[in-house]
Protein backbone atom coordinates (compact mmCIF):
# COMPACT_ATOMS: atom_id res chain seq x y z
CA UNK A 1 0.00 0.00 0.00
CA UNK A 2 1.41 3.16 -0.67
CA UNK A 3 0.65 6.96 0.21
CA UNK A 4 1.25 9.83 -0.66
CA UNK A 5 0.67 13.86 0.16
CA UNK A 6 0.37 16.76 -2.25
CA UNK A 7 0.18 20.73 -1.20
CA UNK A 8 -2.87 22.11 -3.08
CA UNK A 9 -2.25 25.13 -0.87
CA UNK A 10 -0.34 26.23 2.31
CA UNK A 11 -1.45 30.26 2.90
CA UNK A 12 -3.30 31.48 6.01
CA UNK A 13 -6.24 33.60 5.91
CA UNK A 14 -6.43 34.62 2.30
CA UNK A 15 -5.28 32.97 -1.24
CA UNK A 16 -1.26 34.94 -2.55
CA UNK A 17 -0.39 34.81 -5.88
CA UNK A 18 2.33 32.44 -4.51
CA UNK A 19 0.31 29.89 -2.25
CA UNK A 20 -3.33 28.99 -2.47
CA UNK A 21 -5.87 28.65 0.77
CA UNK A 22 -5.35 25.53 2.73
CA UNK A 23 -5.46 22.24 0.94
CA UNK A 24 -4.11 19.01 0.33
CA UNK A 25 -4.42 15.99 -1.82
CA UNK A 26 -4.11 12.36 0.24
CA UNK A 27 -3.43 9.53 -2.37
CA UNK A 28 -3.70 5.78 -0.67
CA UNK A 29 -3.25 3.32 -3.63
CA UNK A 30 -5.86 3.91 -5.74
CA UNK A 31 -8.40 6.54 -3.51
CA UNK A 32 -8.09 10.34 -3.42
CA UNK A 33 -9.14 12.50 -1.01
CA UNK A 34 -9.41 15.89 -1.19
CA UNK A 35 -8.38 17.29 2.70
CA UNK A 36 -9.37 21.05 3.12
CA UNK A 37 -10.65 23.36 0.09
CA UNK A 38 -9.48 26.97 0.41
CA UNK A 39 -9.46 29.16 -2.05
CA UNK A 40 -7.21 28.20 -4.95
CA UNK A 41 -7.06 25.00 -3.96
CA UNK A 42 -9.95 23.44 -7.03
CA UNK A 43 -7.29 24.95 -9.94
CA UNK A 44 -4.27 23.64 -7.95
CA UNK A 45 -5.78 20.09 -7.72
CA UNK A 46 -6.48 19.46 -11.13
CA UNK A 47 -3.07 20.06 -11.92
CA UNK A 48 -2.41 16.22 -9.87
CA UNK A 49 -5.75 14.63 -10.62
CA UNK A 50 -8.40 14.23 -12.33
CA UNK A 51 -11.48 15.36 -10.17
CA UNK A 52 -13.80 12.90 -11.83
CA UNK A 53 -11.78 10.24 -9.84
CA UNK A 54 -12.40 12.11 -6.49
CA UNK A 55 -13.43 9.54 -3.81
CA UNK A 56 -13.95 12.10 -1.66
CA UNK A 57 -13.73 15.66 0.13
CA UNK A 58 -12.90 15.92 3.84
CA UNK A 59 -13.02 19.21 5.43
CA UNK A 60 -11.94 20.83 9.07
CA UNK A 61 -13.71 23.33 9.61
CA UNK A 62 -16.55 26.01 8.22
CA UNK A 63 -13.75 28.91 7.76
CA UNK A 64 -13.58 30.06 4.47
CA UNK A 65 -9.83 30.06 3.79
CA UNK A 66 -10.71 25.74 4.27
CA UNK A 67 -14.12 25.83 2.00
CA UNK A 68 -14.62 27.74 -0.19
CA UNK A 69 -13.44 25.68 -3.35
CA UNK A 70 -15.82 22.96 -2.61
CA UNK A 71 -18.13 24.83 -4.31
CA UNK A 72 -15.95 24.66 -7.77
CA UNK A 73 -16.65 20.82 -7.43
CA UNK A 74 -20.34 21.29 -6.94
CA UNK A 75 -19.94 23.23 -9.96
CA UNK A 76 -18.17 20.62 -11.83
CA UNK A 77 -19.17 17.30 -10.81
CA UNK A 78 -22.99 18.52 -10.98
CA UNK A 79 -23.62 21.62 -12.58
CA UNK A 80 -22.11 20.83 -15.69
CA UNK A 81 -20.61 17.50 -15.84
CA UNK A 82 -19.05 15.71 -19.24
CA UNK A 83 -21.09 13.18 -17.89
CA UNK A 84 -22.63 11.80 -14.98
CA UNK A 85 -20.97 11.91 -11.72
CA UNK A 86 -22.53 9.94 -8.85
CA UNK A 87 -22.16 11.59 -5.24
CA UNK A 88 -19.08 11.12 -3.59
CA UNK A 89 -18.61 11.55 0.37
CA UNK A 90 -18.36 15.03 1.72
CA UNK A 91 -17.14 14.47 5.46
CA UNK A 92 -17.38 17.52 8.01
CA UNK A 93 -17.87 18.55 10.98
CA UNK A 94 -21.67 19.35 11.56
CA UNK A 95 -21.41 23.10 12.17
CA UNK A 96 -19.59 23.16 8.58
CA UNK A 97 -22.14 21.20 6.54
CA UNK A 98 -24.94 23.59 8.32
CA UNK A 99 -22.74 26.66 7.22
CA UNK A 100 -22.50 25.04 3.47
CA UNK A 101 -25.94 23.53 3.12
CA UNK A 102 -27.34 27.32 4.41
CA UNK A 103 -25.40 28.80 1.25
CA UNK A 104 -26.23 25.87 -1.56
CA UNK A 105 -28.98 23.97 -0.45
CA UNK A 106 -28.61 21.26 -3.31
CA UNK A 107 -25.21 20.45 -2.43
CA UNK A 108 -26.53 17.12 -0.89
CA UNK A 109 -27.25 16.25 -4.83
CA UNK A 110 -23.71 16.34 -5.63
CA UNK A 111 -21.87 15.21 -2.35
CA UNK A 112 -22.85 12.23 0.54
CA UNK A 113 -22.85 14.44 3.11
CA UNK A 114 -21.61 12.59 6.45
CA UNK A 115 -21.08 14.09 9.58
CA UNK A 116 -17.88 13.51 11.18
CA UNK A 117 -16.14 14.19 15.32
CA UNK A 118 -13.84 12.62 17.23
CA UNK A 119 -16.20 9.32 18.28
CA UNK A 120 -16.47 8.75 14.15
CA UNK A 121 -13.62 6.91 11.88
CA UNK A 122 -13.59 6.55 8.69
CA UNK A 123 -11.56 3.91 6.26
CA UNK A 124 -10.78 5.06 3.02
CA UNK A 125 -8.60 2.61 0.79
CA UNK A 126 -7.94 0.56 3.68
CA UNK A 127 -6.19 3.44 5.75
CA UNK A 128 -8.08 4.46 8.92
CA UNK A 129 -9.11 8.09 9.48
CA UNK A 130 -9.83 9.81 12.93
CA UNK A 131 -10.60 13.01 14.58
CA UNK A 132 -9.71 15.09 17.18
CA UNK A 133 -11.09 18.42 18.97
CA UNK A 134 -8.72 21.27 17.91
CA UNK A 135 -8.79 24.40 19.99
CA UNK A 136 -10.31 27.24 17.77
CA UNK A 137 -13.53 29.34 17.52
CA UNK A 138 -15.31 27.25 14.88
CA UNK A 139 -15.70 23.37 15.97
CA UNK A 140 -12.48 22.16 14.14
CA UNK A 141 -11.01 18.75 13.52
CA UNK A 142 -7.54 17.44 13.50
CA UNK A 143 -7.55 14.90 10.86
CA UNK A 144 -4.68 11.36 11.57
CA UNK A 145 -4.32 9.01 8.51
CA UNK A 146 -3.16 5.31 9.49
CA UNK A 147 -2.46 3.07 6.75
CA UNK A 148 0.30 0.09 7.50
CA UNK A 149 2.15 1.89 10.16
CA UNK A 150 2.55 5.32 8.45
CA UNK A 151 0.46 8.03 9.87
CA UNK A 152 -0.16 11.80 8.63
CA UNK A 153 -1.47 14.16 11.19
CA UNK A 154 -3.00 17.24 10.12
CA UNK A 155 -3.66 19.99 12.88
CA UNK A 156 -5.89 22.30 10.91
CA UNK A 157 -6.57 25.26 12.84
CA UNK A 158 -5.66 25.07 16.55
CA UNK A 159 -4.26 26.88 19.38
CA UNK A 160 -1.96 25.24 21.66
CA UNK A 161 -4.48 23.60 24.09
CA UNK A 162 -5.73 20.85 21.75
CA UNK A 163 -4.87 17.33 22.32
CA UNK A 164 -2.05 17.32 19.81
CA UNK A 165 -0.54 14.08 21.67
CA UNK A 166 -3.00 11.96 20.74
CA UNK A 167 -3.10 13.52 17.05
CA UNK A 168 0.45 14.13 15.99
CA UNK A 169 1.72 10.98 18.27
CA UNK A 170 4.46 9.41 16.33
CA UNK A 171 3.61 10.99 13.17
CA UNK A 172 5.57 10.33 9.95
CA UNK A 173 4.77 13.49 8.62
CA UNK A 174 2.82 16.37 10.76
CA UNK A 175 1.04 19.19 8.76
CA UNK A 176 0.48 22.03 11.35
CA UNK A 177 -0.05 25.11 11.36
CA UNK A 178 2.09 27.81 11.42
CA UNK A 179 0.53 31.53 11.38
CA UNK A 180 2.12 33.63 14.41
CA UNK A 181 6.09 34.40 14.84
CA UNK A 182 7.27 35.13 18.23
CA UNK A 183 6.72 38.79 17.50
CA UNK A 184 3.08 38.54 17.04
CA UNK A 185 0.73 38.88 19.68
CA UNK A 186 -1.01 35.73 20.73
CA UNK A 187 -4.03 35.06 18.13
CA UNK A 188 -6.59 32.78 20.41
CA UNK A 189 -7.22 29.40 17.86
CA UNK A 190 -3.57 29.75 15.87
CA UNK A 191 -0.32 28.71 16.67
CA UNK A 192 3.36 30.17 16.49
CA UNK A 193 5.63 28.34 14.61
CA UNK A 194 7.70 27.63 17.83
CA UNK A 195 4.93 26.14 19.61
CA UNK A 196 4.59 23.79 16.41
CA UNK A 197 8.08 22.79 16.35
CA UNK A 198 7.67 22.43 20.46
CA UNK A 199 4.14 20.04 19.45
CA UNK A 200 6.32 18.24 17.50
CA UNK A 201 8.65 17.05 19.31
CA UNK A 202 6.75 16.63 22.21
CA UNK A 203 4.90 14.25 19.91
CA UNK A 204 7.26 12.48 18.31
CA UNK A 205 6.77 13.79 15.13
CA UNK A 206 9.64 12.71 12.27
CA UNK A 207 8.62 15.64 9.88
CA UNK A 208 7.18 18.77 10.38
CA UNK A 209 5.59 20.50 7.29
CA UNK A 210 4.42 23.82 8.35
CA UNK A 211 1.58 25.29 6.91
CA UNK A 212 -1.26 28.42 6.91
CA UNK A 213 1.73 30.61 6.75
CA UNK A 214 0.73 34.40 7.40
CA UNK A 215 0.69 36.50 4.12
CA UNK A 216 3.43 38.68 3.50
CA UNK A 217 5.80 38.06 6.02
CA UNK A 218 9.02 36.37 6.07
CA UNK A 219 8.57 32.42 6.05
CA UNK A 220 11.81 31.76 6.86
CA UNK A 221 12.01 33.10 10.03
CA UNK A 222 8.81 30.33 11.13
CA UNK A 223 10.90 27.98 9.88
CA UNK A 224 13.57 29.12 11.94
CA UNK A 225 11.42 29.46 15.17
CA UNK A 226 10.26 26.34 14.89
CA UNK A 227 13.26 24.30 13.80
CA UNK A 228 15.14 26.06 17.55
CA UNK A 229 12.08 23.82 19.21
CA UNK A 230 11.93 20.94 16.94
CA UNK A 231 15.32 19.90 17.93
CA UNK A 232 16.13 16.53 15.60
CA UNK A 233 13.19 16.92 13.63
CA UNK A 234 13.05 17.77 9.83
CA UNK A 235 11.49 21.04 9.67
CA UNK A 236 9.85 22.57 6.03
CA UNK A 237 7.72 24.86 4.86
CA UNK A 238 4.66 23.46 2.76
CA UNK A 239 5.48 24.83 -0.95
CA UNK A 240 2.34 25.04 -3.47
CA UNK A 241 3.04 21.67 -5.46
CA UNK A 242 4.99 19.78 -3.39
CA UNK A 243 4.41 16.20 -3.20
CA UNK A 244 5.90 13.80 -0.20
CA UNK A 245 5.67 9.80 -0.27
CA UNK A 246 5.02 7.82 3.10
CA UNK A 247 6.84 4.57 4.29
CA UNK A 248 5.16 1.65 3.01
Amino acid sequence: MTMSLTVLGSSGMYATPERACSGYLVEIDDQTLWLDAGAGTWRNLMRHTDFRELSGVLLSHRHPDHTTDVFQADHARCACPDVPMPPIPLWAPQETIDRLLGFAPDLGECFDIKPISPIVEVELGGALLSFITMAHPAETLGIRIESQGAVIAYSADSGPEANFGALARDADLFICEATLQNSDETWHGHLRASQAGEIAAASGAKRLLLSHLPPGRDHEISRDEAQETAVGIEVELAQDGQRIELPA
